[in-house]
């Protein structure tokens, strides 16, 4: 299971201006979380708002076994790709707070 979607609210509330916080969140996800998950999650994304969560009962990292080639090459490739989808989640979300935003906006009119 993911915990982006807790970042993502995390992210919408910072752009709103708001400082994210345990209850903020909780009325901002649209999936449901634990409260051990929200506090883990927004104490990671306080240190480094831009940091990759790593999906829950998951290890972060992997041992790979260096001298097999095909697992270095895929070693590789997963970094690669991680590189390439960590600017993108975050564009993402600054686009989902940007829509909700411009949503309150003509709500509001």
């Amino acid at each position: 299971m993911s915990l982006q979607h807790i970042v993502d609210a995390a992210n919408q509330l910072a752009l709103e201006g708001k400082k994210p916080s345990m209850a903020l969140i909780k009325s901002r996800l649209t999936q449901p979380a634990n409260m051990r998950d929200i506090i883990e999650t927004l104490k990671t994304w306080r240190f480094d708002p831009n940091a990759v969560v790593p999906p829950k009962n998951t290890p972060a990292s992997t041992s790979i076994d260096v001298a097999d080639p095909t697992a270095a090459l895929i070693a590789t490739a997963i970094a690669s790709v991680r590189e390439e989808i960590t600017p993108l989640r975050q564009e993402v979300s600054e686009l989902k707070a940007e829509i909700a935003a411009l949503k309150k906006a003509l709500l509001t009119q």
